[in-house]
């Protein structure tokens, strides 16, 4: 609740240095929108800001268009000139109330594109480090982002709610005068906002400090008004205007009990400044305007799915004051008005010419080919924001802005801009893994790793691993598109060494299997579409076995060192909306490897298939997914034992410690079912949390290496689990309780504590 006020404060605006009316400045010899207003008093409608408090803007209209109150001027700050641009821009009560309560608020604070929107590289790299800090690592040093949201969510909300907009609009030319406050990042002053892109304007003047990335219009790097003046009577009495209906919706001053850590001592420092400065602007106010002061405390500034509260709240306000029916105007003259200021419906048009503003390094025919988009077609902003989707969704930029300009010779132009992250171009990323089964096996790993993107036009990168722990891990890779982004050529490195902890029937210790290797691979590849991915090649591995003494022979405390070579073919598949908690899509991965194999004397070929699908389907609260796991190798020299599979673990056999039963063939299905316990609520991060129930089966066979010891592994096996999960910001986390058969008689079954691992 105080982290959410506190967001509220700077909505609110939290510093009133000293303001000045900058940004663009009203010639006085140039017609002023109140010069138009003839036999009545000139009325401006003047907005502040508050975040979901803001539906009392609704209210207040819907007010005043019932007693038939014209509106000559809107003047709006943050929410204030979401709302009041809308209004001003043509739209009726009605209709702003339909947009409000369709607008998907959440996804307007979440920047990053679904999961199932990116391509296959990305969605592989963020599932493998899902600690998406971005650090911007470069020659000069270690950058960061301007903010936790680069705008780009925003940018589309707005986009949505506003449909089509002329660019380059003086906006005295919008069905009632308009004007957004922002404020200049650099020197703290107000920019009052009376021309350009309407959905530039409102966005600059909502876009929080710290929180959401700075917008630059006209060389001014610009955030959220609030900041500098969060009630803009002023400009309104600038403009002319002779009466003023001021709505302020600032947060409450907290109470003694509510002061009870930093984030609310903070947020009560900063509302004294915002009443500071609203103390100022409401000084301005004759005794012929109006402030209406909605009481809104049980509402915060993002309880977005309260805002049709705050319209019933607002209106209720306005109604009590007598003094508003004053600037009533007869029904006839009402309706002239009307009839100037709702919007007229857009006829359908056609795209003319494309225009790429490419602020990047790729090249301008592979994003306009992702775009989608060809000259001709009809505008439909669904299949544009599609468009720009596929575009942000290579997450190499920090914005992808579209506006459709209409010409002086009525030919249209879309205007796409791609500004690459300005942080960049590499970036570190970050993972942690820990398991453990509270008894003999524990694991745990710190890892990074580091994207430089665009080296070439086509999008070539460099992606580098670094894994230490209990299992280790150093890759580089080099990823380099040919010909077209769809093809590509790679090369890898990579060593990694993993320890497991054997044990016997009784879950005694029996020292540990250590395996290590060193990996050379080369690639081609073909992506036909972000789903799906073809890649063939050639592999080079080298590594050895340690198995520990205890073992029955013949391989006790051995050494077994091999080199294997030749080609591999693997194909993926991925539509999978969320790798840990799944609610749709399918994810199939496969690969076959034909090798040639030596182990000291010994020489051979073998084969190994690997085949993982994972099918997911949710409804409301509910997830269900099943998971079918295919591995086997086979060689045509039984001397050479060279790959071994396993089963056991949190939803891998659950029951069994983590990688328990071994073999050269491993066959395994579960069904997991998933219940959503909290909803997601409009916030930075969307971490829900879930409960949940598996059945599995499975079974190992060719225990080549004699790991099982007296296990049963011939046999199909059942297991299953109960869990409480969580996705959480560090990758997901999951405790859980899991019993498997172990023969006919009897059981085995575990405890488990896992975060970051994928299952």
């Amino acid at each position: 609740m105080h982290q959410t006020r506190v967001w509220s404060g700077w909505l609110s605006g939290c510093v009133l240095s000293a303001w000045t009316l900058a940004g663009i400045a009203e010639p006085r010899l140039d017609p002023q929108p109140c010069d138009m207003v003839i036999d009545r008093p000139c009325v401006a409608l003047v907005l502040g800001g508050g975040g979901a408090r803001g539906g009392a803007h609704l209210g207040v209209i819907r007010y005043l268009e019932e007693q038939q109150i014209p509106v000559d001027l809107v003047v709006g700050t943050s929410i204030g000139a979401f709302v009041g641009g809308l209004y001003a821009s043509g739209k009726s009560p009605a209709q702003i109330e339909d947009i409000l309560t369709g607008l998907p608020w959440s996804e307007g604070f979440q920047d990053r594109v679904q999961r199932h929107e990116m391509p296959s590289r990305r969605k592989q790299q963020r599932d493998a480090y899902p600690i998406q800090l971005e650090l911007g690592v470069r020659l000069d040093g270690v950058h960061l982002p301007k903010g936790v949201l680069h705008g780009q969510a925003m940018a589309e909300l707005l986009q949505r709610a506003y449909g089509l907009q002329a660019n380059q609009l003086d906006f005295n030319e919008l069905a009632i005068p308009f004007r957004a406050v922002a404020a200049d990042l650099v020197s703290g002053e107000a920019v009052v906002l009376a021309e350009g892109s309407l959905l530039q304007a409102v966005q600059a003047s909502m876009s929080i400090p710290g929180v959401v990335s700075p917008l630059e219009i006209n060389q001014r790097i610009l955030v959220d008004g609030g900041v500098a003046n969060n009630l803009p009577v002023d400009v309104a009495k600038a403009l002319g205007a002779e009466r003023i209906i001021a709505v302020s919706i600032d947060a409450p001053l907290l109470q003694k009990d509510d002061l009870t850590d930093a984030f609310s001592v903070s947020e009560q420092l900063t509302n004294f400044l915002v009443r500071r400065g609203l103390a100022v602007q409401l000084a301005l106010l004759s005794e012929h305007d109006i402030l209406l002061q909605p009481e809104l405390s049980g509402i915060g500034t993002l309880d977005f799915e309260r805002l049709m509260v705050g319209a019933g709240i607002g209106y209720q306000t306005a109604a009590a004051v007598p003094a508003l029916q004053q600037l009533s105007v007869p029904a006839e003259a009402y309706h002239q008005w009307l009839l100037t200021h709702r919007l007229s419906e857009n006829p359908e048009q056609p795209i003319d010419r494309i225009v790429l503003h490419n602020q990047s390094t790729l090249a301008d025919s592979m994003l306009l080919k992702r775009l989608g988009i060809e000259p001709g077609d009809i505008y439909d902003s669904q299949v544009v924001e599609k468009g720009i989707r596929r575009l942000y969704g290579l997450d190499v930029f920090e914005r992808v802005s579209q506006q459709l300009t209409i010409l002086d010779d009525d030919s249209t132009e879309l205007q796409v801009l791609v500004q690459e992250k300005s942080w960049g171009p590499g970036y570190l990323n970050f993972r942690l893994r820990f398991e453990d089964d509270f008894q003999n096996k524990h694991h745990y790993q710190l890892g990074a790793s580091y994207l430089y993107t665009n080296l070439s036009p086509l999008g070539a990168e460099w992606y580098s691993e670094l894994g230490i722990g209990s299992d280790k891990l150093i890759s580089t890779e080099l990823y380099w598109p040919v010909i077209s982004p769809a093809t590509f050529v790679s090369g890898k490195l990579a060593a990694f060494s993993e320890r497991q902890v054997l044990e016997d029937e009784n879950r005694r210790s029996l020292g540990d299997l250590n395996h290590s290797e060193f990996i050379s691979t080369m690639l081609a590849g073909w992506h036909p579409s972000d789903h799906l991915t073809v890649a063939s090649g050639w592999t080079r591995r080298v590594g050895r076995y340690r198995a520990p003494g205890s073992l029955s022979d013949p391989v006790a405390g051995q050494r077994i060192s091999y080199q294997r070579h030749g080609p591999v073919l693997q194909g993926r598949w991925d539509t999978l909306d969320n790798i840990n908690f799944p609610g749709r899509g399918i994810r199939l991965h496969s690969e076959v490897q034909w090798l040639q194999d030596r182990s000291g004397a010994e020489r051979g070929s073998s084969r190994t298939l690997s085949l993982d699908v994972l099918a997911a389907k949710g409804w409301q609260a509910h997830r269900l997914h099943s998971r079918w796991r295919w591995q086997r190798y086979r060689s045509d020299d039984p001397a050479l034992i060279l790959e071994q599979f396993s089963l056991g673990g949190f939803l891998n056999l659950s029951g069994y410690p983590h990688q328990y039963l071994y073999g050269s063939t491993v066959s395994f299905g579960s069904l997991v079912y998933q219940y959503q316990l909290t909803q997601p609520q409009l916030s930075f991060l969307n971490m829900p949390w879930y409960i949940g129930g598996s059945i599995e089966r499975g079974r190992v066979q060719d225990d080549l290496l004699n790991l099982n010891q007296a296990q049963q592994t011939d046999t199909w096996l059942w297991a299953g689990s109960l869990f409480l999960g969580w996705d959480s910001p560090l990758g997901p986390l999951f405790f859980g309780y899991g019993r498997a058969q172990s023969d006919e008689r009897s059981q085995t079954e575990s405890w488990y504590l896992s975060l970051g691992h994928h299952f």
